[in-house]
């Protein structure tokens, strides 16, 4: 993670003294840098919002600020649909600049409520602050993994499970009362309230958006409560997030637990995915896959390396990383070959092409005659699908895959619509194909706001786009459409782009927020 050093000025030296080494002032860090570094990381990140919170965040947090006195009310919020896999969808919402950066702001400002287990028998890993700063959840994972796995050495039994729908389950009111008892301000805890009720338009259920690193540390506190109950007997207990393991010498101890946990958690509301429960024998971890071949051990051991240090699981969204692994981790002819042996094998699985879109980033070329299979086949890997292509050379071929896919019968949901989106900003905007592409993805009959909007807050004076945005701001719409096409005009020339905001701004206060921070720069 980036810090800002700021060197003071050199202490004065006499002739002949020995130099002192001047003091190094770390900046500390702050809710804008917890917004930008977790930004790559989420289901839809529109520049639109990364853009305004980097040039007026204490606008919008002045905005914010008033609408938790009373001035005014969070904007329900935009439902967006992620792909999970191949056919199930994850239903969350797509926050407005206001609502997202107050949300960051927010758990930032209270990260400290946020605590370590009590003790090693009872441990939860995942999302929290340490050391000022964010853990990297790979790593953290990594850790519950080896916990896991030492869980079978030192205990007979064990019952693993996870929570049906965990996110789309948990209760507003329970959300705003767990705020409350883990110490935050009476304050805070109204303006989290009224945050979740507005911004799901007074639902109770399902108002906890997904894919922020926020509500993941909500998400993953909320449930302590699990491992803490004094009524669960097991000799060790290990969570992440909704995953959670009960071990013990004694299976009828487990089953009166696991009994235990599903009571606890009917009081809130939830219940256990019963299709993912697992006793007896051991846990399924990485480190107990026998039966794998010891090239694709070898590649499983990669991806894990690949994955932790570059922080998540979600790579680096920045143009200028896509694909960049480290010297020391080149991958070897022999896991290449087998790479390709899978793909040539054409019964891919969803597990092998997550598998090969990773290792396979410095190698794109290699498998480039089988990159359409990807685009094709696995949509909910259009985010990976974007990493894998960065480094391809013929970027013409990639432009190809993307039209076909899009322009074609098949179906293809928001989420690709949108990664497809991305493609086109950060490397097809200069193909041949890209008016085609911008064409087939705004007009597609299954885009919505949200990906559109994407193609609107592309910058390029090109191809239409600078017309499709003036419709936008001429009509006095206040909505993503509008907002994007806002901050997509920041490539117009300064004179042109603030005489359409003039115009944008009279929509609404969020327009006029939106625009004044744009005309500021």
């Amino acid at each position: 993670m980036n810090e800002t050093v700021k060197p003071s000025k050199p202490w004065p030296t006499k002739k002949n003294h020995p130099a002192v080494v001047p003091k190094v002032v770390v900046a500390p860090y702050t809710s804008t840098q917890f917004f930008l570094e977790d930004f790559p990381r989420t289901l839809f990140p529109l520049d639109t919002n990364k853009f305004l919170v980097e040039q007026g965040a204490a606008e919008l947090l002045a905005f914010a600020n008033e609408i938790v006195a009373g001035n005014g009310s969070f904007l329900p919020q935009r439902r967006v649909f992620a792909n999970k896999d191949a056919l199930h969808s994850r239903r969350t919402v797509k926050l407005d600049p206001v609502a997202e950066f107050f949300l960051y702001n927010l758990i930032y400002e209270n990260r400290t409520h946020f605590r370590k287990p009590h003790t090693a028998r009872r441990q939860h890993f995942g999302y929290r602050f340490d050391n000022g700063h964010p853990i990297p959840p790979s790593r953290s994972y990594a850790e519950f993994k080896t916990e896991v796995w030492n869980g079978t050495f030192e205990t007979e039994e064990f019952i693993a499970c996870d929570i049906a729908a965990y996110f789309n389950g948990v209760y507003h009111h329970d959300l705003h009362a767990w705020f409350g008892r883990i110490g935050a301000s009476s304050s805070d805890v109204e303006a989290f309230g009224k945050f979740l009720r507005e911004i799901n338009a007074g639902r109770s259920l399902d108002c906890l958006p997904q894919g922020l690193y926020p509500a993941k540390m909500i998400g993953n506190d909320f449930l302590r409560f699990v491992e803490e109950s004094s009524a669960i007997r097991a000799k060790k207990v290990v969570r992440f997030m909704d995953d959670i393991y009960l071990f013990d010498d004694n299976l009828g101890v487990l089953h009166a637990d696991f009994a235990e946990v599903q009571r606890l958690l009917g009081l809130k509301g939830l219940s256990i995915n019963g299709s993912k429960t697992q006793s007896g024998g051991t846990p399924a971890t990485d480190k107990a896959d026998d039966e794998i071949s010891e090239l694709k051990k070898r590649l499983l051991k990669r991806r894990r390396h690949l994955i932790v240090s570059r922080y998540d699981d979600e790579f680096d969204y920045q143009p200028e990383t896509l694909g960049k692994s480290n010297a020391n981790e080149a991958i070897s002819e022999d896991e290449i070959q087998y790479v390709i042996s899978l793909l040539n094998d054409g019964k891919l699985s969803e597990e092998d092409a997550e598998l090969i879109l990773i290792v396979m980033r410095d190698n794109v070329d290699r498998i480039e005659p089988h990159l359409a299979l990807f685009a094709h086949g696995f949509p909910h890997l259009a985010k990976n699908f974007y990493g894998l292509c960065g480094d391809a050379k013929d970027k013409e071929a990639i432009a190809t895959i993307v039209l076909g896919v899009a322009s074609g019968g098949e179906y293809v949901g928001e989420y690709q619509l949108f990664w497809f989106g991305v493609m086109l900003e950060h490397y097809l905007i200069d193909t041949s194909l890209a008016p085609d592409l911008i064409n087939v993805l705004y007009r597609h009959h299954n885009a919505t706001d949200i990906s559109k909007a994407k193609i609107l807050e592309i910058p390029d004076l090109r191809y239409g786009l600078p017309e499709m945005r003036e419709a936008f701001l001429r009509e006095g719409r206040s909505d993503w459409l509008s907002w994007a096409s806002a901050v997509g005009s920041r490539g117009m020339k300064k004179s042109a782009r603030n005489y359409l905001l003039e115009y944008f701004k009279n929509g609404s206060a969020m327009n006029k927020l939106i625009a004044e921070i744009i005309q500021k720069n």
